[in-house]
């Protein structure tokens, strides 16, 4: 959850495609503090504070704990006249556990953004940067220190229907165990990826973009272990963003992926990808969030480059009163692994060979408040369960979490 916070804000950093082509559009000075040369919006966000029944993951005797996260940030700007622009965005969080201190943590998200405006578009260039140490993907069950670096250029350009965008890039991956049980982890996932993105969109409705984007990447492995899996890829998609203010809101994108490993007797990919998280308002007081993923994703696992992941979900808020709301959602994930593998069996002390297929269920229950449109206070209860083709690895977690968020 925390990565898709922070991969939201990163998006709206980086001139996304449904955003406007004018500086004072994409940068409103409405609800900001004057701070110098900068235009500030700093928040406090207290989060997951509550009870984990299953803090370890561990398929056996699991330990649970009371935990919470403290967040602060800003978001700040500075405008050069009506031309250019710098914006940095700033994330530090703290994760406490009251028995388990070796758990206790910082993570930090960074993004920075500068833009030049012209005529008929803009430049921009953008890093962004996380530390997080938490589990990096649903087949780890540790919590790692994970770093990851996002640089990037481009040219965008706008008309009054239709825009064309460029970016040149390269992300990082760069991930630190800290515990023995986790030694692999960087030898397969430490990485490089060098990426060109072109995409187009064109107004079709009033508050509705279809878009094309066309992505190639090539992915190069740090440590000896992984490079047997260095990669290419090229996927190419369509798709629909809708307006904030619209009935449906969100978007959703499909497409076809090509994953070329360089050796040729691994196991690559061509087939479906995409993702889709639309909200539909069905009254003034009734929502239906609906969300769905397909994609490829780097593994551990021995003998594969990947695995395949597939997921569904949907919430459903319900306004009681002006102020309160209650909400219900369910999701439902599966991790193929194409190829098969081996895993270590603590309980036993075997080794297990198969082929290896993982589904996920979970759901939750809560509520919220909201004091005014910059403070609400939640509180939500959740199941989340694992069952694996390998019986050792299923997993099973129950947590009661309260959130309240506060934007000056």
């Amino acid at each position: 959850m925390r990565k898709i916070i922070l991969l939201a804000s990163l998006a709206a950093l980086t001139g996304g495609i449904a955003s406007a082509a004018t500086l004072p559009e994409d940068f409103p000075l409405e609800g900001t503090l004057h701070w110098g040369p900068f235009r500030v919006r700093p928040f406090l966000l207290l989060k997951d504070t509550g009870y984990d029944s299953n803090v370890f993951l561990e398929d056996s005797e699991p330990t649970s704990d009371f935990t919470s996260t403290g967040e602060a940030g800003i978001r700040m700007f500075s405008l050069f006249r009506d031309r250019g622009v710098i914006q940095i965005e700033e994330r530090l969080d703290y994760v406490w556990y009251a028995q388990n201190a070796e758990l206790n943590h910082f993570n930090n998200a960074f993004a920075s953004r500068g833009a030049y405006y012209m005529r008929k578009g803009f430049l921009f260039a953008e890093l962004s940067g996380l530390s997080f140490r938490e589990r990096p993907s649903t087949e780890i069950d540790f919590r790692v220190r994970r770093n990851e670096r996002v640089y990037g250029t481009g040219w965008r350009f706008t008309w009054p229907h239709s825009a064309l965008q460029f970016r040149i890039g390269r992300d990082t991956f760069v991930y630190d165990s800290g515990t023995p049980g986790g030694d692999s982890i960087p030898l397969f996932l430490n990485r490089a990826e060098d990426r060109f993105t072109l995409t187009a969109s064109r107004k079709i409705l009033p508050k509705t973009l279809f878009l094309v984007e066309g992505e190639g990447r090539r992915i190069g492995f740090y440590e000896p272990e992984g490079q047997i899996n260095d990669s290419r890829s090229r996927r190419i998609s369509a798709g629909f963003q809708f307006d904030p203010s619209a009935f449906i809101q969100g978007g959703l994108k499909v497409g076809i992926e090509n994953l070329v490993p360089d050796e040729a007797n691994r196991l690559g990919y061509d087939g479906l990808v995409g993702d889709a998280n639309v909200v539909y308002r069905i009254t003034g007081l009734t929502s239906l969030e609906g969300r769905w993923r397909r994609n490829v994703e780097f593994t551990t696992a021995v003998e594969n480059v990947y695995y395949l992941d597939r997921a569904y979900g949907a919430t459903l808020t319900q306004f009681l009163a002006e102020r309160v709301a209650g909400e219900l959602g369910i999701d439902r994930e599966k991790v193929e692994y194409p190829v098969e593998t081996s895993a270590f069996d603590s309980n036993t002390g075997q080794l297990v060979t198969g082929l290896r297929v993982d589904e996920f269920r979970s759901f939750f229950v809560g509520g919220w408040y909201r004091f005014s449109n910059l403070t609400r206070i939640g509180l939500r209860v959740g199941e989340w369960e694992r069952n694996s083709t390998f019986e050792f690895l299923n997993r099973h977690r129950m947590t009661v979490a309260m959130t309240y968020s506060y934007n000056f």
